[in-house]
């Protein structure tokens, strides 16, 4: 009777930690990019300078990268020196732009042309992000990684000859976060693809301690991140395709 039992706990303790794992691990599977930072949900800006609540709308400011100014969002507008830069052109894909000399390259793709962030020296410890930007050329334009709230729609942008479309987007999960930026160019039933894709860590906490350190480290994040987008209007606004 003893021995029968123990076998029944035993049973019983194999189902509970059983329906326990089993919870997990399908709340794992779909909250990949559900639940955001209150950094990314907080506030948007119009090009005005306005602000209103962004849950998913049409706003043309959307505050994936935490940016403060809108501009800064606007290829057009681009300031950055690319005196130094240097050019890729890809004849049969049919389309050139400048980057700065310290990026890594890789043109191995058939329809890409990638362009690696040195963290090193795009970003300061303890937030070292993994950073790339994507250069394609396809029939149908790429989705974005996120599937979360934060998807709005198209934003009609002209740079020069050129109207782009921009889109962003942005995910979290156990302590991660994914953004990412794009601007579509279709011409002649090509889509022309650029993107800036990042992920890192939802913040300094995660690393130090003291609100003092971690808003000194976030801050230094903040400010990387805008000399990345920087970099990257400076690319989209360097792009040409002929027609």
């Amino acid at each position: 009777m003893r021995r029968s039992l123990i076998v029944i706990l035993i049973i019983v303790i194999l189902g509970a930690v059983g329906a326990i794992a089993l919870h997990v691990i399908n709340n794992f599977t779909y909250t990949r990019h559900i639940t955001l930072p209150p950094q990314l949900l907080a506030t948007s800006s119009d090009e005005t300078g306005s602000t209103e609540s962004d849950t998913g709308t049409s706003s043309p400011f959307v505050n994936v990268f935490g940016q403060k100014n809108a501009d800064l969002l606007n290829p057009a507008s681009s300031t950055v020196d690319m005196t130094s830069w240097k050019t890729y052109t890809n004849s049969e894909l049919g389309f050139s732009v400048k980057y700065p000399k310290d990026l890594v390259t890789n043109a191995d793709y058939p329809d890409s042309f990638v362009l690696a962030i040195p963290k090193d020296k795009y970003f300061h410890w303890p937030l070292l992000d993994d950073a790339k930007i994507t250069i394609t050329a396809t029939s149908t334009c790429p989705t974005l990684v996120g599937d979360g709230p934060l998807i709005p729609k198209p934003v009609s942008v002209q740079v020069g000859n050129y109207e782009f479309a921009r889109y962003e987007s942005a995910g979290a999960a156990a302590g991660n976060l994914y953004r990412e930026m794009a601007f579509d160019y279709v011409n002649q039933g090509t889509c022309y693809h650029l993107s800036l894709f990042v992920h890192g860590a939802n913040g300094a906490g995660l690393y130090v301690s003291g609100q003092a350190l971690i808003s000194q480290y976030d801050a230094q994040h903040q400010s990387d991140l805008d000399n990345l987008i920087k970099v990257f209007m400076g690319i989209v606004h360097s792009f040409s395709s002929p027609e």
